[in-house]
């Protein structure tokens, strides 16, 4: 199947005839619309599931308002609702080795009875009047609207089924309707109800009106439920249309100097933590410039100072000496001349002590210069060795925290100049607090619905059961030989063979979708490595990751991103596991991925997802036709849409 065109003809956003050539070239199987929110992106998508299945289209906008007065709503304001809406889908299929070109034409008037619709198909360019009378079967038949989500979806139906609590049941409900089973749960609806019956036939009058009583009970509130389904639907739906203002807002807030603005004490705190360090540092290196650092401009002289100091207490020594030193010559040489020492050799001797007293006499004649204590010569080696480098160390690492300290101020000093003033943001800021209590509210009334329809569960269970037990009592004695307690067991005997057949079904089909899912996965995971085994049980459909080593894979383990991957893997491989040759359409396909995992999107899965993809993208999420010329993609603009 092959979209060529879809025309609009005052429907919602769209005023007036607008037309979209969707035909992609040869080499470019992906066609992309940019466009702000609000630019109509939705509106296309509900266009498609409007005109192939009008009023079992999945719109976004609907909720529980009826179909008649929600065509209604669709007609463009400031249109005459007499010349209504319409919309036109042009297509191509293959049909037994043939394309057949096909036309869908869905258009609505107000008239004197309310909104009246008209439904046209052409094939091949000729009105068919079997396919417009029967267009509901046909196309059920070739694409369920059932399984148009695994083709036709939006961003938030990723977010949904990755970060939902009822993603399981999600996923359920889509390998159903692929598998079919959706025709064996209403047939096990029917059996129950056929069973109801028949055991109400064998009551008696007084346990007849009982049942009556419960199942008029099981009425009302199997119709509350439908209600509490439709006003969650509904709630959901403005839940999600709330979530993308309060996105934009906060990027406009954000654009705006709103984060810089909500961390001005932040940012001033830190500013003055900075600047304290900073004088605090510089304290330090006061305290050494006022203790010995300066000494280390004089090193050299220093050295001098020691040498001379030590010089000058060889000095001193001296000129002890050299009195008492003489008289000891003396007595050495009285001694040795009385060992009978040689002449010759006594008079060698007392010149070598002559000498001896003459160079010190010479050295403890020389002026003092310094006339220090004998000390000073190692408190000057004490400073230069220890004292000295330990403070040019403190030096250097005080002037690099000084430094350090500059710069954190610099940075923070010029976030705080871009900090918007108080006036100039607080509308902003205004509006994103009202955006963000608003969509608390939804979110929480969507708690309160869920619970309540919760409670209508329970309700309607016990209901079930009370109904279930009508007549068991005395049932095998009144209807021991009837035809009816045949009819009874054999209808419960299906149910359970019908229960046995679906867990049987899935079990056959669900390897290749969890193969599918996981190869579709592991193609978009930058961490190619991480996730090695994908199994969904078969009965409760809960999805569970492995690793390389067979332990299971806690999904917390992933990222945000990563699960969105992953929840667009499952689409992906059901899709591929569906054998249908269907175009794919994504609304706000990118969310709130990071640059690596859009990247791998753009690369991955764009340009394999069908044979035709078509993307609503808005302005922040793909930016740039000249990226995306080389990867497949043909960039429309010749829609209103990419205005």
């Amino acid at each position: 199947m092959i979209l060529d065109s879809i025309r609009l003809e005052n429907f919602g956003a769209y005023g007036g005839l607008q037309e979209a050539i969707l035909t992609p070239a040869s080499d470019k199987a992906v066609i992309l619309f940019g466009g702000m929110n609000g630019g109509g992106k939705t509106t296309l998508l509900d266009a498609l599931q409007l005109v192939l299945y009008g009023s079992k289209g999945k719109v976004s906008n609907r909720g529980r308002m009826a179909y008649r007065d929600y065509l209604a709503e669709c007609i463009h304001r400031g249109t005459d609702p007499g010349d209504g809406a319409g919309i036109t889908l042009r297509f191509r299929r293959m049909i037994e080795g043939e394309t057949r070109h096909f036309e869908v034409e869905r258009s609505w008037r107000q008239g004197v009875k309310g909104i009246e619709e008209t439904v046209r198909v052409l094939r091949d360019g000729v009105p068919d009047e079997t396919l417009t009378e029967h267009w509901d079967e046909v196309i059920d038949a070739y694409l369920p609207v059932s399984i148009s989500n695994l083709f036709f979806f939006d961003g938030e139906q990723i977010k949904e089924l990755a970060e939902g609590e009822n993603a399981a049941a999600i996923l359920g409900t889509a390998i159903r309707s692929l598998l079919g089973l959706d025709l064996v749960d209403r047939l096990e609806g029917d059996l129950r109800v056929f069973e109801r019956k028949k055991k109400q036939e064998g009551l008696d009058p007084a346990a007849a009106r009982a049942l009556s009583v419960a199942q008029a009970e099981l009425a009302e509130v199997e119709r509350q439920w439908e209600q509490s389904s439709l006003d969650i639907g509904r709630v959901v739906n403005e839940a999600n249309s709330l979530g993308k203002t309060l996105r934009d807002r906060e990027d406009r807030f954000r654009r705006e100097g709103g984060d810089l603005f909500v961390k001005r004490k932040e940012l001033e705190t830190e500013l003055a933590r900075l600047v304290a360090n900073r004088k605090a540092e510089e304290d330090r290196l006061r305290e050494l410039a006022a203790g010995p650092l300066p000494l280390l401009l004089i090193d050299d002289l220093l050295g001098e100072v020691e040498a001379q100091a030590r010089h000058e207490t060889s000095v001193r020594h001296n000129r002890l000496l050299v009195d008492a030193m003489e008289d000891r010559d003396e007595h050495i040489l009285s001694m040795l001349e009385d060992m009978g020492l040689a002449k010759k050799d006594l008079t060698h001797v007392g010149k070598q002590l002559q000498m001896d007293r003459e160079d010190r006499r010479a050295e403890a004649a020389e002026e003092l210069l310094l006339d220090a204590d004998d000390h000073l010569a190692s408190h000057v080696a004490h400073l230069r060795s220890r004292i000295l480098p330990e403070a040019a160390e403190l030096a250097r690492a005080g002037i690099e925290a000084v430094r350090r300290a500059e710069e954190a101020i610099a940075r923070v000093e010029g976030e705080l100049g871009r900090v918007p003033e108080q006036d100039s943001i607080a509308r902003f800021q205004d509006l994103l607090d009202q955006a963000r209590r608003d969509h608390a509210e939804k979110m929480a009334e969507i708690e309160t619905l869920k619970a309540r329809q919760e409670a209508l569960r329970k309700q309607r269970d016990e209901i079930l059961r009370r109904i279930e037990t009508f007549g068991d009592r005395d049932l095998d004695a009144k209807l021991a030989e009837d035809s009816r307690l045949r009819m009874l067991k054999h209808s419960a005997r299906v149910r359970e063979t019908l229960a046995k057949f679906r867990t049987r079904v899935v079990e056959r089909h669900v390897a290749r979708m969890e193969a599918l899912m996981l190869e579709s996965f592991r193609a978009l995971l930058r961490k190619s490595d991480l996730v090695h085994d994908l199994r969904i049980d078969p009965e409760t459909f809960a999805v569970t990751l492995g690793d390389r080593f067979g332990r299971p894979l806690p999904f917390d383990r992933l990222s945000a991103g990563e699960r969105q991957l992953l929840a667009t893997a499952m689409l992906w491989g059901l899709a591929r596991a569906s054998g249908r040759p269907i175009p794919t359409l994504i609304d706000t396909p990118l969310g709130r991925l990071d640059s690596s995992h859009r990247k791998h999107l753009v690369e991955r899965y764009f340009p394999y997802a069908s044979h035709q993809v078509i993307l609503l993208s808005t302005d922040e999420e793909i930016v740039g036709a000249s990226a995306f010329g080389a990867q497949g993609f043909r960039i429309s603009n010749q829609f209103p849409i990419a205005a």
